[in-house]
């Protein structure tokens, strides 16, 4: 009697939907540098046209690879990040990378009637929560006095932005590129603060302001007094010593004076 080979058991169908649940997924966090990229430009805020002059890659170039259309080669990949100033692990470290940092529970407060005072002619100004180094911000109260233009010292520039709040009193604030913008208590005026400006004091009481500047305190203060030395300069120009004399020279026997 001839044996028959056992046939193997047909195996059951597979369907699309679990032949792409075996397949491996790619992972959401898997490094790829467009989108890296274009996280990286919005959060600078910076435009396509600012990195391409910083990086000296064509604008094209940069387009193409934040759309996944175009990679970069290793030597131009340096270039990318030499001119963003940012290493490599940090460019691809993604978002899952700030989430897993620590949120921050930095906390410091200003009593009534305190804070650093900064006297500029007619305007006095009180630093407010100076205790915080390395803020984003820079809050202050100022009492304007000035009457004119003239009296405020002419146009302030700086770095940064700047909130402004009228407390008491009636603001004209005078800006390079507009006219002159009469607040009163209550109103508010937000500006790049590149931007010329002076705060003028035009009501009959002395004008109070609440000031919030996203500009380090010692570039406002830089700004406020431009030909003030630092103080390290000053202590150096303190001990420098004073040029030596020359001893007269002496004339040899025989000569007339």
């Amino acid at each position: 009697m001839k044996s028959r080979t056992p046939i193997a058991p047909r195996a059951a169908p597979v369907s699309r939907a679990g032949a792409a649940a075996a397949a491996p997924a790619r992972a959401d966090d898997a490094p790829n540098l467009g989108a890296a990229l274009r996280r990286l430009r919005f959060q600078r805020r910076l435009s396509i046209a600012e990195v391409s002059q910083a990086t000296g890659i064509a604008k094209s170039t940069l387009s193409r690879v934040e759309n996944d259309q175009l990679s970069l080669t290793y030597s131009k990949l340096l270039q990318l990040c030499r001119g963003l100033d940012i290493d490599i692990a940090e460019l691809f470290s993604g978002p899952q990378a700030a989430a897993a940092a620590p949120p921050l529970a930095r906390r410091t407060f200003t009593l009534p009637g305190a804070g650093r005072p900064v006297d500029v002619g007619r305007q006095a100004y009180a630093y407010l929560c100076t205790e915080l180094a390395g803020k984003k911000m820079t809050p202050m109260t100022g009492i304007i006095t000035s009457r004119s233009l003239a009296e405020s010292n002419g146009l302030l520039s700086h770095e940064g932005e700047e909130f402004t709040y009228v407390l008491e009193g009636r603001l004209e604030l005078h800006t390079e590129f507009y006219s002159p913008l009469v607040l009163e208590a209550g109103g508010s005026v937000y500006f790049d603060s590149t931007m010329g400006h002076a705060y003028v004091s035009v009501g009959s009481v002395p004008l109070k302001i609440l000031c919030v500047c996203s500009t380090p305190e010692h570039v406002i203060e830089h700004a406020l007094h431009p030909d003030a030395a630092a103080p390290q300069e000053r202590a150096l120009e303190d001990f420098r010593p004073a040029p030596a004399r020359r001893a007269p020279r002496r004339r040899a026997p025989g000569r007339g004076a």
